[in-house]
């Protein structure tokens, strides 16, 4: 086995985190995560952010931003940056929470992969795992559950016995679980005018658009939503977004009216000063 011989891809947007804790002003049980998504054919800077319900009443919130558009870990800014968003709603729910730690800043968010399963020869007892083999983004959420699922392929692996060549079949099956979580970061990353490492070509953007129309029409079908959430938890193939039903699916569009804001009540519950 010779280093050299060793494939890399990384693919940057150069996004930063800002992250810190708050106390929430109501109880946390059953609340749900609010996302504010960033649009990369907005024409500046990508900026994102997300509220996390934890334990104890709290909220997990980070914010994040493009090169052009970056948070910093400037307590008084947090809020602020949080309400140059798409939308208010989490500048709005944070101006209300109580802070309970400084702000946190990373600039760790690159996606890189090693293809050691590509290399020629192997050493026998040599595995390679987890951010070892492929780092992602971690908006996607899909690091420790690549590495659950090689640790699952090295067991499976090893249910036939430690035989000759056995650490190169595992290093196999380990990047067979890759795919999945490297083909979503990086199909996504890439189509951000401030990326690293690769730009999309047409496939790539016809593939976007797709993704997108399905995206859209996940806001008013139980389908398209099911579908779309199985792939980004890594519990089907991305191959599953293109089968007959879901592209009739996408091609029929939501089914129920678009809201024209955030769900921020029960289904049924009047806006204040409504009646019941």
């Amino acid at each position: 086995m010779s280093i050299t011989d060793l494939r890399e891809d990384r693919i940057d947007s150069g996004l930063v985190y800002a992250s810190r804790f708050y106390r929430a002003p109501v109880p946390t049980r059953n609340w749900p995560v609010v996302a504010v998504q960033a649009d990369p054919r907005l024409p500046r800077p990508a900026k994102s952010g997300g509220i996390l319900p934890i334990e104890g009443d709290r909220w997990h919130v980070s914010v994040m931003g493009a090169p052009g558009g970056h948070p910093n870990g400037d307590a008084e800014a947090f809020e602020p940056f949080a309400r140059t968003l798409r939308h208010p709603i989490m500048a709005d729910l944070i101006k209300a929470a109580e802070p309970l730690s400084d702000v946190r800043v990373t600039h760790s968010t690159a996606n890189r992969r090693l293809y050691y399963e590509r290399l020629s020869t192997w050493p026998e007892g040599l595995v390679v795992l987890g951010d070892s083999a492929a780092a992602f983004n971690p908006i996607y959420g899909h690091g420790m559950s690549v590495a659950a699922q090689g640790v699952l392929a090295l067991r499976g692996t090893l249910s036939t016995g430690p035989t000759a060549g056995f650490a190169r079949r595992a290093q196999r099956a380990i990047g067979r679980c890759i795919d999945t979580a490297w083909a979503l970061a990086v199909g996504t990353d890439i189509h951000f005018s401030t990326t690293t490492g690769r730009r999309p070509h047409l496939t790539d953007r016809l593939l976007h658009r797709y993704v997108s129309r399905l995206s859209h029409t996940a806001t008013g079908s139980f389908n398209a939503a099911t579908a779309l959430t199985d792939v980004l938890a890594l519990q089907a193939s991305p191959t599953s977004l293109v089968t007959p039903s879901t592209l009739l699916t996408a091609v029929a569009g939501p089914l129920r009216p678009q809201l024209d804001r955030p769900p921020t009540q029960r289904a049924g519950t009047p806006p204040a000063g409504e009646p019941g």
